[in-house]
């Protein structure tokens, strides 16, 4: 357990370059060396799910697999995928989040290590291309050297503003966290169009609110842990960073903000009552949907403002893993699948249906950039998935617990407390857990 915590980053840049140069003089392969395979699939609901779902003839016309996809919501998907493995169930592969599950199940054996399939020229094609994935993608679905799993889908968080405010206000975007203070300080309490702004709206309910507060962690020089896994929640970065997500909450978002969670935040930013909020790229989809936003194409996107020491947001991404525990004929088979669902064809088709691709080459196509009605929030997203960080949650085996942890420690920071107290409390917490769970 030591081992894969003190292991971790190094693994993740070994296993994002190890295979990147591999296989480029690799010949195509017989897509149907596999025929009459039966395979099963087990995913989360997601649009990537149903796209897949729709696209299913295609992958088996081309390789003679039959291939069935079981798809769960995800309030039921993780309990039931766990259960299915631990029971040795016929799954041959499935959908999981690495930053949720991926040291977990590695450790339990149902992770099934890909480099050997990625460098055999006669089971990955030459056109599949690994080098096209943006790289933190990639870093964040390996471990300890392997790459345990491929992204079909890369999500990040952006700063979504009114553009028709800030235009009319002659306020400028923020480009540094004072500025950001300065902005949301600005709009806070006005009342426009009849309503008192809020002004900016975040996560701050708990758990959920670490994933939005990691990249003030970044950006503050800040990082979940040491190089020998120990937590640096009580550092000064950390601390800095505690303070800032709190005071901006406290003071220039939503009444009563530690029970906002992204339902709550992206409702008021949709009914006009925001000015600016944080949170992930993939509500694209909501803010500008004129049925349910009053706001639509009325909004810029960018880079959460840099901090003293980088700008680095997170990066995030659904993977497609081989069960660890399928016989070895069904996981030959499941890897072409991959191989197909992660290809260049497939992801600039779901990218055009405005699923998110992991691969750069789909989002500069031409064909994209033709349709792309939202230019600024591409060229975001794209900078994000570039330069992100895939440690969005702790790079520990307890992520649920310790994240409850950190959840509590920036509620007490939205209400005032002490920061140098709360990060003691949460560092003591969270190092218990640690050892009780070793």
């Amino acid at each position: 357990m030591k081992q894969i915590r003190r292991s971790f980053l190094t693994a993740c840049l070994f296993a994002a370059g190890v295979f990147m140069h591999a296989h480029s003089a690799f010949a195509d392969i017989n897509w149907r060396q596999c025929e009459g395979t039966r395979i099963r699939i087990f995913s989360i609901e997601h649009p990537f799910s149903r796209d897949l779902v729709r696209h299913l003839d295609e992958f088996e016309e081309k390789t003679g697999i039959q291939a069935r996809i079981e798809i769960l919501p995800e309030d039921v998907f993780r309990l039931t995928r766990f259960q299915q493995l631990d029971m040795g169930q016929d799954i041959d592969g499935f959908t999981i989040m690495p930053g949720v599950s991926k040291l977990p199940y590695w450790e339990l054996g149902w992770l099934m290590p890909l480099n050997d399939f990625i460098n055999n020229p006669l089971l990955t094609s030459a056109d599949w291309d690994m080098e096209d994935f943006f790289l933190p993608a990639m870093q964040g679905a390996s471990i300890n050297g392997q790459q345990i799993g491929i992204p079909i889908n890369i999500e990040t968080s952006l700063l979504a503003y009114r553009k028709d405010l800030f235009t009319t206000f002659k306020m400028p975007v923020p480009t540094s966290m004072s500025d950001l203070e300065v902005a949301a300080g600005f709009f806070h309490g006005q009342v426009l169009n009849g309503m008192e702004m809020i002004g900016l709206t975040m996560r701050g309910a708990g758990a959920s609110a670490s994933s939005q507060w990691v990249d003030f962690l970044y950006n503050f020089g800040g990082s979940w842990t040491n190089g020998r896994g120990k937590s640096k929640i009580s550092a000064p970065e950390s601390m800095a960073a505690l303070r800032v997500y709190g005071n901006l909450l406290r003071k220039y978002g939503p009444p009563d903000a530690v029970r906002i969670g992204w339902v709550e935040s992206t409702a008021l930013f949709l009914e006009g009552r925001a000015a600016m909020i944080y949170d992930s790229n993939m509500f694209l989809s909501l803010y500008e949907d004129p049925e349910r936003s009053k706001v639509a194409g009325k909004i810029g996107y960018t880079l959460l403002p840099g901090g003293p020491a980088r700008q680095q947001p997170h990066v995030s991404s659904w993977c497609l893993s081989i069960s660890g525990i399928s016989p070895e004929a069904r996981q030959k088979a499941t890897w072409l699948f991959i191989q197909w669902a992660t290809g260049k064809k497939y992801s600039l088709s779901a990218l055009l249906q405005g699923i998110p691709t992991a691969r750069a080459s789909a989002w500069k196509s031409a064909e994209y950039q033709r349709s792309d009605r939202f230019p600024d929030w591409s060229a975001a997203s794209i900078q994000s998935f570039e330069q992100g960080q895939p440690l969005w949650n702790p790079p520990v085996l307890q992520v649920q617990k310790i994240r409850n942890i950190v959840g509590q420690a920036l509620i007490k920071a939205i209400q005032g407390e002490q920061i140098k107290e709360i990060a003691e409390e949460a560092m003591t917490l969270w190092m218990k857990q640690i050892n009780h769970d070793d």
